[in-house]
């Protein structure tokens, strides 16, 4: 049995799916579907009593979302980018040849760059994305989203003695990310849903 008491510097990288949950302008339920993802950063860990840790990191996410409205033969790609930063509370118990991984806290999140991808019957035209609390009166030119989320995150997994690590984390975004347009009667609110599984290495 290895005993491991000091802070830990880790590299990892993975893959999932996205996606917005929330309501549209009238205020019935999103039925999007799910975008691939990436993510890679680093992360620490640092003891707080037995089993314990606190672990905190950097990440580039890269989350987003599929849409597809049947009726009007419309398809709509959204990728947007974003620097992350998790804080868990990491129970990591020893068992067999390494550690069991499980975790749970919040994130905070900006929006670096982005795309939107339109598909009206034949014709795709692709917009960037800027990052706006408000975009009342900003040109159509740009589609817009606000560059704050944040939210609440969780992962289980399990890391050798050796450092080699993997882990399973769902996501779930709290802060709308969809700008205020100052439209009547707007029930809009877009928010992060994620899934993934990350690898990785930890010193």
């Amino acid at each position: 049995m290895k005993t491991d008491t000091g802070p830990g510097f880790g590299v990892l990288a993975g893959g999932g799916v996205q996606t917005f949950i929330g309501k549209n302008y009238w205020g019935d339920k999103l039925d999007n579907n799910f975008n691939p993802a990436l993510h890679a950063g680093a992360n620490l860990i640092l003891p707080v009593f037995g089993d314990f840790w606190v672990q905190s990191g950097i990440n580039f996410s890269l989350k987003g979302s599929r849409q597809h409205i049947v009726i009007d033969d419309i398809s709509k790609t959204t990728n947007l980018a974003y620097v992350e930063v998790p804080l868990f509370v990491l129970f990591r118990p020893q068992a067999g040849e390494g550690y069991i991984l499980l975790g749970a806290g919040p994130y905070g999140a900006y929006g670096l760059f982005g795309k939107e991808r339109t598909k009206v019957g034949p014709v795709t035209t692709e917009l960037n994305i800027k990052f706006r609390d408000n975009a009342t009166d900003q040109p159509a030119s740009y589609v817009y989203y606000r560059g704050l989320d944040a939210g609440a995150g969780a992962l289980i997994g399990y890391e050798m003695y050796n450092g080699l690590f993997a882990h399973l984390n769902g996501q779930l975004g709290l802060m709308k990310l969809n700008p205020d347009y100052s439209l009547p009667n707007d029930q809009t609110s877009k928010k992060n849903l994620g899934f993934s599984l990350s690898a990785g290495f930890r010193f």
